[in-house]
């Protein structure tokens, strides 16, 4: 792979939002031995984002990086990523979200890390809300990290094995998550009663997480994150955000059964026998379908068996073996 940083901004109809996003790109104060690029994946816009993206670009006068936009007519943000993922020139990448303002040395400060710690596969920032003038809601401390906000850890270092990285500001390397999706594409679309594709960035982490890559978080890396008033409110909050993370735990709780059955017990079989032993008792008698589809996936992961209870459960544990 070219060593060098691609930054990801994938979008939808981000006309009213691009255009502080790329001034921010734009603004990075990057040595001149980094190379980079900017991707623009515009996801099925009807608001002629990517023509607007170019424009706002060229008034930069940077002729020297490389700013490129491709349409991905399918809707859902994991297309648009993966499409752009494929077109990326570099090894390094940023995903960006059309509402994330990155810090000027955005950059420069997550290329070192990348280069010096081949076991770390994906790096996270901390985010700064930025609304429009209204004031956050009170109720805002207790959702930020839904929001992708405030710091992702205690102190800067690797992750605990079982703790994730939010898509935001997201670095990470293009050899791995192709490797990560070579086998086995995501899983997120074949829940087709619910649109969870946004949670790509969770599925992305929990497969390096049981690869056994590691996950860090640097408090100097810092992205702004913009929330216009209408996100603010508990309708969107309930019906939209947390609606959401509800739905694509249908998937996802597929995979913590599998992190909490392997990376709990790796190198503990006190533990393996615990967890062997307390599975069938809280499947028999869990008042709670989710908790005994839980004891029941744990109880797979656990043991030999090749074949699980359902076809993603299964896929996951070949995933892992593989």
């Amino acid at each position: 792979m070219n060593k060098g940083i691609t930054i990801i901004i994938c979008t939808f109809n981000g006309v009213d939002r691009l255009s502080d996003t790329i001034g921010h790109i734009a603004r990075q104060s990057v040595p001149g031995e980094i190379a980079w690029e900017v991707i623009l994946a515009d996801n099925a816009s009807t608001d002629e984002s990517s023509e607007f993206s170019e424009q706002e670009w060229h008034k930069y006068n940077l002729p020297e990086v490389s700013f490129k936009t491709i349409n991905e007519p399918k809707p859902g943000k994991l297309y648009a990523l993966q499409h752009a993922i494929k077109e990326a020139r570099y090894e390094y990448l940023i995903i960006c979200d059309d509402d994330n303002w990155l810090a000027p040395d955005y950059v420069k400060t997550v290329y070192p890390l990348l280069e010096t710690m081949p076991k770390v596969a994906a790096i996270g920032g901390q985010g700064i809300p930025v609304t429009a003038g209204a004031a956050l809601p009170e109720w805002f401390q207790n959702y930020h990290s839904a929001y992708a906000v405030g710091p992702q850890a205690n102190k800067t270092g690797i992750l605990k094995s079982r703790k994730l990285l939010w898509g935001a500001g997201l670095s990470t390397r293009k050899s791995l998550y192709l490797e990560m999706y070579k086998t086995y594409p995501s899983f997120l679309p074949e829940y087709k009663e619910k649109n969870i594709l946004s949670a790509e960035d969770t599925e992305y982490c929990i497969r390096l997480v049981l690869k056994g890559y590691d996950l860090y978080y640097d408090a100097a890396l810092v992205y702004q994150h913009f929330i216009p008033d209408f996100k603010l409110t508990t309708s969107f909050r309930d019906e939209k955000l947390m609606k959401g993370f509800e739905d694509a735990y249908v998937i996802l709780r597929k995979y913590y059964a599998a992190m909490r059955a392997t990376l709990k017990t790796e190198g503990r079989p006190d533990i393996w026998l615990a967890l062997l032993l307390i599975a069938p008792i809280n499947y028999l008698f869990s008042f709670s379908k989710k908790r005994a589809e839980k004891a029941r996936d744990t109880l797979f992961y656990l043991l030999p068996f090749r074949k699980g209870p359902d076809s993603i459960t299964t896929r996951i544990k070949a995933f892992i073996k593989e």
